[in-house]
């Protein structure tokens, strides 16, 4: 998928488990432009206001920013699309409170602090909930609602940040090729991750300081709204629901999306 290629790559930190990344995007490379995505995927959930006014936005499969359609056919999350569809349930008088029904192990970095940021200023209750995957971005976005539920079996957590760079250059060594790589004398920090060529030492910690200045970031936005998270939660490591709830990640728990509608 095209919002994946440049995390998967190392280009850019991602927020999701590196083998769901890439198992998305071979599923997309193997069924790109051809008729039978609706019959694979079937329909993308939509959103919709329940009979007492709880607006419902589904945030379901591989998080990424402005996506294509055949993207989201193919079951992304368009952070854009999403924050349209809380905008427009802010301003909609018959809607009460709004419910993130999420099933998505992460995705991208780009736009999830800023949609985080807009379910937390949100004026109306606000309340996430999961019976299946709520892990890295999805949690980022999720924990800033008001209430975090959870049914027990249901995965949680994942904070933390990751950038993967191959290093090819032995492989271009033994092939013959030597990689010369001309940039400006006072940018040491550009070209990095070129196959073919190993990181230098500084290019190195330039990105393990984006990775940690994302996680913290992450941690911070966490705490704003679930102030009982403990730090030995956001390490990295995806709990289950029961244990999240234990961890202070969740703040309550219910079998499915109807339950937990129902007690909001």
């Amino acid at each position: 998928m095209r919002f994946l290629t440049n995390g998967l790559k190392g280009r850019e930190p991602l927020l999701i488990d590196p083998s769901k990344a890439a198992d998305m995007k071979a599923l997309a490379d193997k069924y790109a432009f051809t008729d039978v995505l609706a019959k694979l995927f079937g329909e993308r959930p939509v959103p919709y206001v329940t009979e007492n006014g709880i607006g419902v936005v589904p945030v379901c499969g591989v998080i990424g920013k402005g996506l294509s359609p055949l993207e989201k056919m193919l079951g992304s999350a368009d952070i854009n699309e999403i924050s349209a569809t809380l905008a427009a349930m802010e301003s909609d008088p018959s809607v009460k409170k709004v419910c993130l029904a999420v099933d998505s192990p992460g995705g991208t970095v780009t736009g999830v602090e800023e949609l985080a940021n807009q379910v937390r200023g949100m004026s109306k209750p606000t309340m996430a909930y999961t019976d299946g995957e709520m892990c890295s971005a999805a949690y980022w976005i999720a924990s800033a609602a008001d209430r975090v539920v959870c049914s027990n079996s249901s995965s949680v957590g994942s904070i933390g940040v990751y950038m993967a760079i191959p290093d090819f250059s032995k492989a271009y060594a033994d092939a013959g090729v030597h990689m010369v790589v001309i940039k400006s004398s006072g940018s040491p920090l550009k070209g990095a991750g070129i196959e073919g060529t190993s990181l230098s030492p500084e290019q190195i910690a330039n990105l393990q300081q984006q990775v940690d200045e994302i996680h913290a970031d992450f941690m911070g936005s966490v705490k704003q709204t679930r102030s009982l998270a403990q730090d030995a939660a956001m390490n990295g490591a995806v709990f289950s629901g029961k244990k999240a709830a234990g961890l202070g990640l969740v703040t309550g728990m219910a079998d499915n999306l109807g339950m937990a509608l129902a007690s909001f």
